[in-house]
């Protein structure tokens, strides 16, 4: 999702953000394409954890994924939640605060439980 999210905004952000029902100034394109670039890197770390961890090595990249990739998503949502609460941003960036929040809620619920990783 995101991966495919990030390349949509480097490549082609003002249809980007039309899908997600958003929209930003002309001068600021270059701004949502270094956006999408991070967003394509977060998305793209779920990759290193396709592969089902066998071994104490493999456990332990699964988890870093997981747990580095939660902690953006958590970090993006609040950082998103204060800007729109603040005025800052339209209410239209609430989708991307819940969807973050919600898969990064998920994750860290997958960590406790250890749904990735086993002991």
């Amino acid at each position: 999702m995101d991966a495919l999210t990030g390349v949509l905004l480097m490549a082609a952000p003002g249809f980007a953000l039309r899908l997600m029902g958003l929209s930003v100034p002309s001068g600021e394109w270059i701004w949502v394409s270094w956006i999408g670039a991070f967003v394509f890197a977060v998305g793209a770390c779920y990759f290193f954890a396709l592969k089902p961890p066998v071994d104490r090595e493999r456990r332990i990249v699964c988890v870093t994924v997981w747990r580095m990739t939660a902690m953006a998503r958590t970090v993006v949502a609040l950082f998103l939640a204060g800007k729109i609460a603040s005025g800052m941003l339209a209410s239209g960036w609430a989708t991307v605060a819940f969807t973050d929040a919600a898969v990064a809620a998920v994750q860290w619920i997958g960590l406790k439980r250890r749904w990735i990783g086993g002991r």
